[in-house]
């Protein structure tokens, strides 16, 4: 026993916040992952077309990637506890209140505000604080803590399928509602700002380095210099392209299978094994991108994640989703941890929070139209064929911008601030 507390005294805390962290993705995950479930039984109960409901998620969306801009200034200044206090309660309100809609407008109201506030809360404030902890072993930090919004997202989905056959999508929300309050509220208060607020250094950084220049994190572009910057942008469009075609596959997957004969559960674990298989994706990329660089191995998982776009195209049987899910799942995990490694490989870490937050909006505005466009698709012509070509066209788009982003020579002048 007195081994342990030695331990636990001599843990690093810049573990604790990721960890903690990846426990408050993992919740959190339950916003994204649970859409597309209920989409088939709220259409059926309401009758509402797909492209209609798929608009409040669209919403969400776009309200998340405006906030995440004023979410990474305020979590740069002050911390993420309290922005992440605010998705825990804005999110549970929001399931709470989904449970006894009656119109599509209470919907819009509620997707599009409640979890906007939620996501726009969330994400950035905690990806953006992982690297101020990490000196060495950034990649694998951010890679824990992004796993933990894959095996949220494993659960996500079988859970809310098998809440609604149990007990119907009015408890499934509630119960989503309280998991939600009961767990992220109470550990966001455990959240820090940076190492250097708690007496601390980042993880690995040496005395030498501390004497002889300024710590990491307070070397970085401001955000009027990066957005200068053509990486930025090429940056900012590769969220766009990644986001809409990674929304597209968590809203319009599972109503997909079982539109073609596949059980609903079935058609949910879908959903799960790409969660699964992100989690393993997240943490061999993290460990990889300590290796040879953010940048290289991002685009090796664009380069998969289309190659797994194409083979959906033609997924007719259940054994052919779950190996879209596999492939799909490890690139998209690396893809999410990956894009924090990067942004603070481009723009350094000082401003991290707004900068990447600033790309996310272009991210957002991807994922708000791919959703909507692809349910708007699917009245219309009654498939998806053409949606997910043209999620074939932006992942071949993202590819290319990746390379392009390998061209570019970061020098360490680059991201010191003026």
């Amino acid at each position: 026993m007195a081994s342990v507390k030695m331990k636990l005294k001599h843990l690093y805390y810049g573990w604790v916040v990721v960890l903690i962290s990846a426990c408050i993705l993992a919740t959190h995950s339950f916003v994204i992952y649970t859409f597309g479930i209920f989409l088939r039984p709220l259409t059926i109960e309401f009758d509402w077309g797909r492209g209609a409901l798929s608009g409040a998620f669209s919403m969400s969306m776009l309200l998340a990637g405006i906030l995440a801009i004023f979410a990474g200034r305020f979590s740069d200044k002050y911390g993420p506890r309290v922005l992440v206090t605010l998705t825990g309660l804005f999110a549970g309100i929001g399931f709470l209140l989904m449970s006894r809609i009656n119109s599509l407008w209470e919907v819009y109201l509620i997707w599009g505000s409640f979890m906007g506030v939620g996501g726009g809360c969330c994400l950035i404030p905690v990806l953006s604080t992982i690297p101020k902890w990490f000196e060495k072993k950034r990649g694998i930090a951010v890679g824990i803590t992004v796993a933990g919004f894959g095996l949220g997202a494993i659960i996500s989905p079988t859970l809310a399928q098998w809440l609604i056959s149990s007990y119907g999508w009015q408890q499934a929300y509630i119960i989503l509602g309280l998991i939600t309050i009961i767990i992220i509220i109470p550990l966001a208060q455990f959240l820090k700002h940076s190492p250097q607020r708690m007496g601390l250094k980042p993880y690995g950084e040496s005395e030498a380095i501390q004497d002889k220049q300024s710590s990491a994190s307070t070397r970085g572009l401001s955000f009027k210099q990066a957005i200068k910057t053509g990486r930025f942008w090429v940056f900012g469009l590769i969220h766009f392209c990644f986001i809409f075609c990674l929304q597209v596959i968590i809203v319009h997957v599972a109503p997909y299978a079982v539109d073609i004969g596949i059980l609903a559960i079935v058609a949910a674990s879908i959903l799960s094994i790409i969660a699964g298989s992100s989690v393993i994706g997240k943490f061999f990329m993290g460990f990889i991108s300590d290796r040879v660089g953010g940048r290289l191995a991002l685009s090796a998982c664009l380069i998969q994640a289309t190659l797994a776009l194409i083979w959906l195209l033609f997924a007719k049987e259940i054994w052919m989703f779950y190996l879209f899910a596999v492939v799909f799942g490890f690139a998209y995990g690396g893809i999410v941890s990956l894009l924090t490694v990067v942004a603070a490989e481009l723009f350094g870490l000082k401003f991290l929070g707004v900068i990447f937050g600033s790309a996310f909006v272009l991210g957002s505005a991807g994922g708000a139209l791919g959703p909507l466009l692809a349910g708007t698709i699917f009245d219309i012509t009654g498939g998806y064929s053409l949606a997910l070509l043209i999620c074939v066209i932006l992942g071949t788009l993202a590819i290319i911008l990746g390379l392009i982003l390998l061209r570019y020579k970061i020098r360490e002048g680059d991201v010191v601030s003026a």
